[in-house]
Order: structure tokens, then C-alpha cells, then sequence
């Protein structure tokens, strides 16, 4: 091709470029249905959507999705809320509902009225869901004036992992989980009630329940006893649970079973830390952890500890292992404190020390870093 040839009175110096049919190929439309709706289960719904234009062909695929993900931005204006809602009734309404749902996805910043949300939990339970996640602002105390415990009763359920973003009120949930399937569960900033008596049992029901991740939880007015009563449960972590009177309210384990344990305490507040117990001796505990950076009273922490007594390996954060070595309570040796503390640093007659004190079969003591 000639240089300076002339297009349309213009001068071109780049020789025109001639594509091979091999690439003008659309090679994404010759992928099998099933391999483009797997891609399009891993992108928020709307964008899945917006794909009907490419083609006929793409017109109705995103209608066999078996992943729906609803995001709404936390800078939404109120006109862009009911559009958001519209556009989730749509989804709901034109969704090829003789197919299964895997998994559902909900984060939502500003306010959803509780009517589509529980059109919502009662679709996804209809279609038999299978994991949920859940991060919304509830703003009501109470479960039966904003959320359908439709959800609660799910017989597909094997994942559910609900944050409620509100501040106040924790989200007060039925007394007992009647979830068959359920396999793992992350609860932040609920409240539990008790059953016929002083304890709230919330997850004795969920007999394979093998994951359990606590955090921001609080105790009704009518309960004393966190009891967490699960023969299935392996993994448990603890995170700043919101829980009152040291002595009258505390949490109880009955988990034969537990393989690794969590205890975690990173804010101060009004509310103080609650002793931990176990009506068995954790036999099966091959991993602990105890990361405390606030205060915590000398009872409450070698109550932890003796949950601890049979863990393989206990990891302590240096706050942990400062609140133990500052209190001569916690070590029965008698040695001081600070000739303990001097001789921490230069070997590992702390870790021989600690073990010793609260009778830890341990092969070792990890002090992290921060």
C-alpha cells in the first residue's frame, strides 16, 4: 500500500490493518451455556444483566443464574434506592424459577423496605439456597418487624453468614436455629434469647454445624448463659462479645468435638469480658487462641485458660501474655514477676512456666507480635 494515500481529501500514513477471520472470531460466544453462566455467577447481577444486549442468544441466559448478587452503594440517593428495589423485584420476577439457587448475595448500605427483603428470604427458600450472605442495616430490634424467620427454618441452608450493619439494636433472632443442613455460620451484632429458662441454646438444633464464628453479640434482658451446644462443632471463634455482668452472665461450652478455639477481646467498653466454661474437657482441642487488648479481671482470665487445658498448641498476642505475667495471681510458681519477665526474653522458661501454671499440654506457646 502506497504511503500518503488519500482517503476522503485526508492524508493516511498507517497501512489499513486486515483482520484474519481466526480473529474476528468471538470466541466468548462459542463457550457452552454452562461455562458462561459459571463466569457470570462470580459478577454482581446487574452486570450479569446487562449482558441480554450482546445477542439473541444472550437475551435469557442470565435468567438461569444459581448465583444472585445484590449491591447498593452506601451514597445512593432515594430516587436510586427505588430503583435499586425495582430493579431486584425484576430479577425475582423474570428469573427462570424451575432452577435452584446456589448462593445469594445481599449488601445494602442504605435502608430496603421489609417487604422485598422478605420476598427475598422466602424466594431463596422456595428455590432451596444453599448459602447466604447477608450484610444490611436492621434497624428494628426485632426479627418478626423486619426479617421473615422463614430463613431461619431453611432445610437447603449449609452456609449463612448475617452482619448487621446497624449500630443499634442488635438483631434479635428466634431462640433456636432450625437449620438441618447448616455446615458454617458467621453472626455479628445479634442478640440471643433464652429459651424456658436462663440460657439462650441457639444452635443446639443444627446438628451439623461444624463452623462458628461469633462477633458483636449480645444476651436478652431474660438470659444469663450463652450455651453453645453442638457435638458436631470443630471450629469456634469469639470476638468481643457483648455481654454483661462478669459473675451472673457468661458463656458455656458443650462441643466434645471442638478442634480449634478463638477468643478474642479488642474493645473496651461498658460491657464487660464474660468467663468461659466447658462441660467437657476438649479433648479433641488441637488449636487455641487468646488475643485480648483490653482490660480483663484475673477470674475471667484463668477461667480461659483452664478451657484451654488439653489445646495442643495455644497461641497468646502480647497483650495476653502482658495481662498474665503482670498479675502474680495468674502464675502459682513461685518465681516473680519481674525476674519472669527478664528471663522471657532470653529463653523460653516463660513457656515452661505458663505451661506448668494452668497444667497446658502443650508442644509450644506462639507470642505474636502485636
Amino acid at each position: 500500500m502506497e504511503e500518503g494515500k488519500e482517503t476522503k481529501g485526508k492524508l493516511t500514513t498507517e497501512p489499513k490493518i486486515q483482520r484474519t477471520s481466526e480473529e474476528e472470531r468471538d470466541r466468548l460466544s462459542e463457550l457452552p451455556d454452562f461455562v458462561l453462566l459459571h463466569i457470570m455467577n462470580f459478577i454482581d447481577t446487574k452486570d450479569a444483566l446487562r449482558t441480554c444486549i450482546l445477542s439473541k442468544r444472550w437475551k435469557d441466559l442470565w435468567k438461569h443464574l444459581t448465583t444472585l448478587s445484590f449491591y447498593q452503594s452506601s451514597s445512593l440517593f432515594n430516587e436510586r434506592v427505588v430503583n435499586f428495589n425495582k430493579f431486584v423485584s425484576q430479577v425475582l420476577s423474570c428469573r427462570d424459577g424451575s432452577i435452584s439457587l446456589i448462593n445469594v448475595r445481599l449488601v445494602i448500605y442504605e435502608s430496603i423496605g421489609s417487604q422485598l427483603l422478605n420476598r427475598i428470604m422466602k424466594y431463596a427458600v422456595l428455590h432451596n439456597v444453599q448459602q447466604l450472605t447477608m450484610y444490611i442495616p436492621f434497624y428494628y430490634g426485632k426479627i418478626s418487624t423486619y426479617l421473615d424467620p422463614i430463613i431461619f427454618s431453611c432445610q437447603s441452608l449449609t452456609y449463612l453468614s448475617l452482619h448487621n450493619l446497624s449500630s443499634r439494636p442488635p438483631l434479635e433472632l428466634p431462640k433456636s436455629l432450625q437449620l438441618p443442613a447448616l455446615k458454617s455460620l458467621c453472626l455479628i451484632n445479634v442478640l440471643f434469647t433464652a429459651t424456658d429458662n436462663v440460657c439462650a441454646e441457639p444452635f443446639t438444633t443444627c446438628n451439623l454445624l461444624n463452623t462458628l464464628v461469633l462477633k458483636y453479640c449480645f444476651l436478652h434482658n431474660d438470659a444469663k448463659i450463652l450455651f453453645i451446644s453442638n457435638s458436631n462443632l470443630s471450629s469456634l471463634k469469639l470476638m468481643d462479645l457483648k455481654i454483661r455482668d462478669t459473675f451472673q452472665h457468661k458463656v458455656v461450652l458443650s462441643t466434645p468435638n471442638l478442634s480449634s478455639l478463638t477468643v478474642c477481646f479488642f474493645e473496651a467498653s461498658s460491657f464487660t469480658i464474660q468467663p468461659l466454661s466447658s462441660t467437657c474437657n476438649l479433648s479433641c482441642l488441637e488449636e487455641g487462641t487468646i488475643n485480648i487488648a483490653t482490660d480483663i479481671s484475673h477470674p475471667v482470665l484463668l477461667g480461659w485458660l483452664q478451657v484451654f487445658t488439653n489445646v495442643k498448641i495455644l497461641t497468646l498476642s502480647y497483650g495476653t501474655l502482658k495481662l498474665i505475667l503482670k498479675n502474680p495471681s495468674l502464675l502459682v510458681l513461685p518465681i516473680t514477676i519481674e525476674a519472669k519477665l527478664d528471663q522471657a526474653w532470653s529463653g523460653i522458661t516463660i513457656i515452661n512456666t505458663i505451661r506448668e501454671a494452668y497444667d497446658l499440654h502443650v508442644m509450644g506457646i506462639l507470642c505474636d507480635a502485636y
